[in-house]
């Protein structure tokens, strides 16, 4: 997926409110009750508004909360996303350019903010309980946002483990991200969420 699309994407997961009861919401409390790291690699999914597999890319994703996470996008294509806790690295290795925007209007109520955030997630979505679908627990989210570029978020719990994201877009096109080989509050190097950029490479500051 070109990177122009993925931040719009993993800014969408998080918005949620409400009127949840048991299940998936208790199942999301206990996943994020604690959580510290997370590591995992993940196969992410476009369909199009029928459902039509458009694109398909797979990576590893670390996270350090709060507000440091990295996205490694290996294939098809090499992209990258680091945020630092101060800003948002968002490099594209094919068109060797980097683009750089502050954390909060990066992120603004989204997926990546529901992962990262230390902030209890009713504060920026509104969460409904979903019946249970494929052996996981469903919960659906809605940003409190109007231009936060999707409409409807779900996550899917296995336990206290977030196996499934599904997302639509404004366009009705759905994301689905599936993490495997999850790995709770491992020892991550701090390392991981600094980025500086190639030599040679545009940077586009994005303010």
């Amino acid at each position: 997926m070109h990177m122009s699309r993925t931040l719009p994407l993993l800014a969408a997961w998080l918005v949620v409110a409400g009127s949840a009861s048991a299940g998936g919401v208790d199942q999301l409390d206990a996943f994020l009750n604690g959580l510290t790291t997370l590591e995992a690699d993940f196969q992410q999914s476009l369909y199009d508004e029928n459902l039509y597999p458009l694109e398909e890319s797979r990576g590893a994703f670390l996270l350090s909360r709060p507000d440091r996470f990295r996205w490694d996008y290996r294939q098809p294509e090499a992209q990258l996303i680091v945020a630092d806790g101060d800003k948002v690295w968002i490099y594209d290795r094919d068109l060797s350019q980097v683009t750089v925007r502050a954390m909060g209007a990066a992120l603004g109520a989204t997926p990546a903010t529901l992962l990262s955030s230390d902030r209890p997630v009713d504060e920026n979505f509104e969460v409904s309980e979903l019946q249970p679908s494929g052996g996981l627990e469903w919960i659906g989210l809605k940003p409190r946002q109007a231009d936060t570029g999707f409409s409807h978020i779900r996550l899917g719990l296995d336990g206290n483990v977030l196996k499934l994201m599904e997302l639509i877009d404004s366009f009705g096109q759905l994301t689905r991200i599936e993490f495997n080989n999850i790995k709770r509050n491992p020892r991550i190097d701090a390392s991981a969420f600094e980025f500086e950029p190639p030599k040679g490479v545009d940077i586009i500051r994005d303010n």
